[in-house]
């Protein structure tokens, strides 16, 4: 019976202890996971990954060699475009770009093959190619479409001319943004587990934040100012590769979640995956080094990733339950 009460003590005093000292709880917490990262464990794994690089057809025409591989750049709404941007307080802002890779993967006579990757999405076109002589040097003009069995399908009209690809995009159904345009780069892609973090664009989870309330007087009325705390992340996610570094508890258990995920996350980047969220998007699509190449990645990590997976969304669903004091998740 001493036993009981004494345990019965033990369980009241903690959860007493945990009602005064813990953070606020966050009740609809939940660890965000995209389909096409979840680790797929029925396969082998090799910490020696064979390089990726640009699709290359079996017999490639010499003189049009140079344009198959991935062509990546920014996805812009057209200028007679609207769309609402994302705008917060803190100088925070994004125009509804996304980073987009047009992939050509074989062209036989005049006829195109491809795909395109954006946005999460992985969607194949064909179509045609003509070139054009001038005074300027040769272009090359295509014609591609999508199949059009998927909300955002369209069709591709570009020009590849000095090393450069531009051309517009228009989709077959009406959507936010019919209308878009690019100029890309053409750059190869494969796996890099050293790759690291640049400080080029901040994370700020737009779709998560807190809102505190202040009352004011003035001039004898109230007025009530919002105020909103975004979850975010520090600095510590530039230092720690957890493509190379096999992770332990005292190397995450003291991250903020922002941390955690941005952490993980990278690793997918790595793999070249295209991000159908769009605070992760948006972050990673300001990587330099990054190329959104797959939707599905499933199959693709090494032995050490996979581990650093599992610790780190042990801790980060742990910090997900709750907000600290200023709000950050």
């Amino acid at each position: 019976m001493k036993s009981l009460l004494t345990n019965a003590f033990i369980i009241l005093s903690l959860f007493l202890f945990s009602q005064c000292n813990n953070p606020i709880k966050n009740e609809d917490a939940i660890v965000y996971v995209e389909e096409g990262t979840i680790v797929n464990t029925g396969k082998d794994t090799t910490d020696n990954l064979v390089n990726e690089v640009d699709p290359i057809a079996e017999e490639v025409d010499p003189t049009l060699a140079h344009l198959i591989g991935y062509w990546v750049g920014y996805f812009k709404m057209a200028d007679h475009e609207y769309a609402e941007s994302i705008n917060l307080d803190e100088g925070y802002s994004w125009n509804r770009e996304n980073k987009i890779n047009i992939s050509i993967d074989k062209i036989v006579g005049d006829e195109v093959f491809g795909h395109s990757v954006v946005a999460g999405n992985d969607r194949p076109f064909k179509g045609a190619m003509v070139l054009l002589e001038n005074n300027n040097g040769i272009s090359y003009i295509f014609d591609v479409r999508e199949p059009g069995d998927d909300k955002y399908d369209g069709h591709f009209t570009f020009e590849i001319s000095n090393d450069k690809l531009s051309g517009k995009w228009k989709a077959y159904k009406k959507i936010d943004i019919q209308n878009r345009v690019y100029t890309l780069e053409k750059k190869p892609y494969q796996y890099d587990p050293n790759v690291q973090l640049v400080h080029v664009k901040d994370y700020v989870n737009w779709e998560k934040f807190t809102e505190d309330i202040e009352v004011y007087q003035v001039d004898g009325e109230t007025e009530e100012w919002i105020y909103r705390q975004f979850s975010t992340a520090t600095e510590l996610m530039y230092e720690i590769n957890a493509s190379t570094t096999l992770l332990k508890k005292a190397d995450v258990e003291n991250l903020k979640k922002g941390d955690l995920t941005i952490i993980r996350n990278t690793i997918y980047a790595r793999h070249g995956y295209s991000f159908k969220n769009r605070p992760l998007r948006v972050f990673f699509d300001a990587q330099p080094w990054y190329i959104p190449v797959h939707t599905d990645i499933t199959t693709d990590f090494t032995d050490i990733e996979i581990k650093n997976i599992e610790l780190l969304m042990s801790f980060e669903e742990n910090a997900a339950e709750y907000y600290d004091s200023f709000g950050r998740g």
